[in-house]
Order: C-alpha cells, then structure tokens, then sequence
C-alpha cells in the first residue's frame, strides 16, 4: 500500500510540474490566463475504524483551474488593439462563421474586408447601438472599419482640459505664446 501512496503522489507532482511548465511557456502570450492545480487527500475507511486513527491514502489531482485575475496592460503600438479592464470577453465568430468563441486577447487587424479579426481569422462582434446611445447586445455583428469616412475633416476650434499641476510649481503669469515653452 505504501507504494500506491508514493506513487499517488509522484502522479500529482507530475501534473503540478506540467501546468507549471505550460505557465512558464506562455508567460509572453498576450492574456493567457495562467493555470493552478488543486489537489486532494485521498482516504480509505471502514465503518469499523476510529477516524482518529485514520492515515493518508495519498494525494489526486481534484481539478486544473483557470485563474481569470486582471493582468497587466501595456501599449502596443497598434491603433486596433484592445484590452479589457476587469470582467469580460470579445465575442468573436470563427474564420468559416459556424462558431462563436470568447477571447481576453486584444490583438487585432483588418482582414481584406475591412473587417476586425484576430491573428486566426476570428472577427470581432460589437453590439448595435441605438440613437441614445444604447448597446443593443441582442443585435451583434462583425465590426467593420469603413475604407473612407463620409464627409470632410475640420480643425478643432474650442477643446475642455482638465489637468492636475505640482503644488510646488512655479506660477507662470506670462500670456501664453504657442511658440514659447516656458509660457
């Protein structure tokens, strides 16, 4: 029996040491959500025995979870790619259409369609929005950039800013001139 025991847990270290393995591999892949092994004792009675004389029967392997706790959010330079802040998933369609998946991986382009899909094909679902500005989750459909927008650009004229300054600044009474930065 006390092989079986040894043996028990040889399995379990095994299969820590595999998903360990798998985090250290992915650990550069954008929102791969690392994996944690919960393990169990296992025990063998009868309804004769006093629980109190009860000696471990080895260890299994319960359950691998995912653990969907934020990570960390960088920029990447890519005017398409996106993140999400707590809870949530982009809804994509499958490259063939027959499938829906769900990804945390923001990592996006524009397909010969102009439409926004993944490095596998997948394209991204955004929801309908109605004229108050309502998100319509019942009405989703594939995100497509338009090639040209419709009309002319204009310059800003008037822009609101909001800025917090060091209290311990200096306080700058000069007009201010575009062309002087110490204005």
């Amino acid at each position: 029996m006390s092989f079986y025991t040894s043996l028990t847990g040889l399995n379990s270290a095994t299969k820590q040491l595999s998903v360990t393995s798998n985090n250290i591999a992915n650990v550069g892949t954008t929102a791969f959500k690392r994996s944690r092994v919960d393990f169990g004792d296992i025990f063998s009675t009868s309804a004769l025995q006093k629980s109190s004389s009860l000696v471990g029967q080895g260890v299994l392997t319960k359950a691998v979870s995912q653990e969907f706790t934020q990570g960390n959010i960088s920029t990447s330079g890519s005017a398409l790619d996106m993140s999400i802040t707590g809870d949530g998933f982009f809804p994509m369609k499958t490259a063939d259409g027959t499938g829906e998946i769900y990804s945390r991986n923001g990592s996006f382009m524009l397909n010969e369609l102009n439409q926004v899909v993944n490095s596998q094909g997948a394209r991204l679902q955004a929801a309908a929005v109605d004229s108050a500005g309502k998100a319509d989750t019942g009405n989703m459909g594939i995100l497509t950039i338009p090639s040209r927008t419709i009309g002319d650009a204009e310059k800003t004229t008037q822009m609101d800013l909001a800025l917090n300054l060091p209290a311990d600044a200096k306080v700058i009474t000069a007009t201010f001139d575009k062309n002087d930065p110490t204005t």
